[in-house]
């Protein structure tokens, strides 16, 4: 059985209003989901702009 449709069986288990409390619990974790992809993004981008702002003879540190 699929994770989705295991889901929605123990869902329909539940009183109407633990299925709205499971609502809002898929909501978060979605929002959960939204934030950690758009900090990633971010992160990407951030590093792109410093890798073109800075070459590799302004290096602060080595790696050695």
């Amino acid at each position: 059985m699929a994770t989705v449709e295991e889901i929605t069986e123990r869902v329909r288990a539940l009183p109407a209003a633990l299925q709205e409390e499971a609502l809002h619990y898929v909501e978060y974790l979605l929002q959960r989901q939204t934030a950690i992809e758009e900090g990633d993004a971010w992160s990407r981008a951030s590093a792109a702009r410093l890798a073109d702002a800075y070459g590799p003879d302004d290096a602060v540190y080595d790696s050695e």
